[in-house]
């Protein structure tokens, strides 16, 4: 029986999404364990999944500087980083810690590594290794391609002056510079003891080869040009583009029976009340995500609230993700229901539509049970680039949390809702989802890698 060790970053989504992957893997008949850079044994041991703990990521590998008390402190602790700089880089190599890692992989024998593409080290060093490696991402496309925006932006090719063919080029340029300035800044600052640096003088030292690593805009600091990689994301919810070769979408993963470790009771009891009260009365039920929005953002909350304080055929469930208190908003009318915790899935499953902050994962759950949304995207990370997706494909809208009012959001809640098109773009995606799963099967995918490895 083959053993795949899965490791991801520990982040929630995409920890949450490695669980439907690890089902699927251990019911095609493999072994299955779950690692970790983050102490997270106790979820994963619930889903019913073997767990190792490796030794958390070291973001900051660069030593301890001596005190300087004198004058001219900055200029005598940059000079004594570039001075005893080839001593601290190999301080700051062995504090990554990957000797740990090696072990791990010897006693775990694994044959084949499926590895989230922000653990770079752990890359580095299997690939080293000779062990059979299979990247997971958890994005669209990250690697610059004619015609595909960068994933930062909401630009939608075809429309507008920023979706011309020069533009989108002209927006990689833009961020690569911007990217190679920040780079070449921290370098400086820290004497080459910087995470980048580090990482580029790891590799080197293994023998990683440096053919591999591609410069890149998001996430830093690398991504790899050469090493297979998955995609956890819709192909069919991509904007057209020339694949990256030896990329492979599998579909987006939501482990379904995922169970929670904040399961309240309390919670769940208001939930159930709220849902008979949609079933018996025909409302309509609208789940609002906000776990990535800051403290600033409820001034769109409140607005939220007020959009839909006067439609009494609407119910408007709240999670804050822990992000925000539940007493962040005044007055809430009668029919909002703010939690700062609640099981998303279970929500999701009687959710009419959702309004969300873009996240990745949220998007995939809901095209998992078929729920159109309404995109307040939390500006961050890829969250534009997933709205304008949604957007395009039409399984929801696009808007912005910092301009709209109170009535363009109660007019978009009422157009999501009452527009059939959405939902039925939705469900049509979500078949075309199964339908292309069932063509080209994740586990098939894998077990081509693993024969592979036998003919290696």
């Amino acid at each position: 029986m083959p053993h795949i060790v899965v490791i991801t970053s520990g982040l929630t989504g995409i920890l949450n999404a490695s669980f439907e992957l690890m089902h699927r893997l251990e019911k095609a008949g493999h072994q299955v364990t779950c690692a970790c850079p983050k102490d997270l044994g106790e979820k994963v041991k619930l889903q019913g999944f073997a767990y190792r703990q490796l030794l958390a990521v070291n973001y900051e590998p660069a030593p301890e500087l001596p005190a300087f008390k004198e004058n001219f402190r900055k200029v005598k602790r940059l000079l004594y980083k570039w001075i005893n700089r080839k001593k601290r880089q190999k301080e700051a190599i062995a504090a990554l810690g990957m000797k740990d890692f090696e072990e791990k992989i010897e006693q775990l024998k694994p044959d084949l590594l499926i590895l989230d593409v922000e653990l770079h080290e752990h890359i580095m060093t299997a690939v080293a290794r000779k062990v059979p490696v299979l990247l997971l991402s958890q994005w669209f496309s990250l690697w610059e391609r004619e015609g595909l925006p960068p994933l930062l932006h909401d630009t939608i090719p075809g429309i507008g002056e920023s979706s011309s063919p020069a533009a989108i080029k002209q927006a990689w340029y833009k961020i690569k510079q911007q990217r190679k300035k920040a780079f070449f800044k921290k370098k400086i600052r820290s004497g080459g003891t910087n995470r980048r640096t580090i990482l580029q003088k790891y590799a080197a030292q293994i023998g990683f080869p440096k053919a591999y690593i591609s410069e890149n805009f998001w996430p830093g600091p690398f991504t790899y040009s050469e090493l297979p990689v998955i995609n956890m994301t819709a192909e069919e919810l991509e904007f057209r583009h020339e694949h990256r070769p030896n990329s492979f979408y599998v579909g987006p993963m939501v482990f379904a029976k995922r169970k929670d470790t904040n399961t309240d009771i309390e919670v769940n009891a208001k939930l159930e009340r709220i849902f008979s009260e949609k079933e018996t009365q025909g409302k309509k039920l609208i789940y609002c995500s906000v776990s990535t929005y800051r403290q600033g953002d409820t001034t769109f909350l409140q607005s939220l609230c007020e959009a839909v304080k006067d439609k009494k055929e609407w119910i408007l469930i709240i999670g804050l993700g822990g992000m925000l208190e539940k007493d962040v908003l005044d007055n809430v009318p009668n029919n909002v229901h703010p939690f700062k915790w609640i099981p998303q899935l279970k929500v999701l499953e009687k959710a009419d539509l959702s309004i969300n902050h873009g996240g990745i994962h949220t998007i995939n759950e809901c095209l998992h049970f078929r729920v159109p949304m309404l995109i307040y995207s939390g500006k961050r990370s890829d969250q534009n680039g997933c709205a304008a997706r949604v957007h395009y494909h039409e399984v929801g809208i696009m808007a912005d949390k910092d301009l709209d009012s109170t009535e363009d959001i109660q007019r978009k809640i009422n157009t999501v809702l009452s527009d059939k098109k959405y939902a039925n773009k939705v469900d049509k995606i979500q078949t075309e989802i199964e339908e292309s799963r069932e063509k080209t099967k994740m586990e098939n995918l894998v077990n081509l890698f693993l024969e592979k490895k036998k003919t290696c």
